[in-house]
């Protein structure tokens, strides 16, 4: 999909969060669609497809396998994952995107 190798670009040098949250459009990005990144549904199309196509890392916690996109700058990554519901979850660290998608799962059963 190209529209998630414009995502990837344009990754490379965002800011790391501080916390761990929905992953919302980046200030600024525009996605090769015409005002796609407004689009909730395109978008978390496009977000998913990261993730799915471009997952470099993965963790486990509590013995949930957890895939994952790494991204941004050698020093201040960020890591993006897919949470039980859908969501797609960014946050600075593996083990606290993993405890959020994991906590999420297990509220659940």
């Amino acid at each position: 999909m190209e529209e998630v190798e414009n995502l990837v670009k344009y990754m490379k040098f965002v800011q790391s969060p501080t916390q761990t949250r929905l992953f919302q459009p980046p200030p600024h990005y525009q996605s090769l669609k015409s005002r796609g990144e407004q689009n909730p549904e395109f978008w978390k199309e496009v977000a998913t497809a990261l993730v799915d196509q471009k997952h470099n890392t993965e963790t486990a916690r509590n013995s949930y396998q957890i895939i994952m996109f790494q991204g941004g700058l050698p020093h201040e990554p960020y890591f993006i994952a897919i949470n039980n519901r859908g969501q797609v979850i960014i946050g600075p660290s593996k083990k606290m995107v993993a405890t959020y998608v994991v906590g999420e799962l297990e509220v659940l059963i």
